[in-house]
């Protein structure tokens, strides 16, 4: 399964900041055998060694992960900037979070859905779009007038056809 495009990956997990702090340790302990026991055995040599492959390993899996990062925030830039520019093209228009979905089939999904301006959480049924919808996903869409009207009740489940999804970008706040 892919992974969720929507979701900003995280940089420092736990095993990541735990396998530095102690590869730091073992660092500061070899330097001060080798600088205490001076001229060192061929040990010490041999441990400094071991480290410092360890300690480039772990510098590539980090810039690895601040890469990806940087790139997720790139994309999420802009799309950001994407739905921006089109939200101030059309009149009327909505911003929705995807929060999950409960089943997804061929000619459509069942998701839950908050309307952002309002902070009301829904289920909807959501058409198939031309881009990909996952979990924590934001869609600007054009609110079906004849399911949402002023004055009227709250629909139990909106129906959210595909051509009225006008642009998708990721959640940037943690719910």
């Amino acid at each position: 399964m892919d992974n969720n495009p929507m979701v900003k990956p995280h940089i420092a997990t736990t095993p990541m900041v735990v396998t530095t702090t102690i590869l730091a340790v073992i660092l500061v302990c070899v330097v001060s055998i080798i600088v205490l026991a001076w001229p060192p055995k061929v040990g010490a040599w041999v441990s400094l060694a071991i480290v410092i492959v360890g300690g480039a390993f772990l510098t590539w899996r980090w810039s690895a992960l601040i890469h990806k990062k940087t790139g997720w925030q790139q994309f999420a830039d802009r799309q950001w900037e994407f739905l921006t520019r089109t939200q101030n093209e059309h009149s009327t228009t909505a911003v929705i979070t995807v929060l999950g979905f409960q089943e997804v089939q061929p000619t459509g999904s069942w998701a839950t859905i908050r309307w952002e301006k309002f902070g009301y959480v829904q289920t909807a049924w959501i058409e198939p779009c031309l881009f990909s919808i996952w979990p924590e996903t934001v869609l600007l869409i054009r609110p079906d007038p004849n399911q949402i009207q002023v004055g009227a009740p709250w629909p139990a489940t909106y129906h959210l056809r595909s051509i009225d999804c006008l642009a998708v970008a990721p959640a940037l706040s943690a719910s």
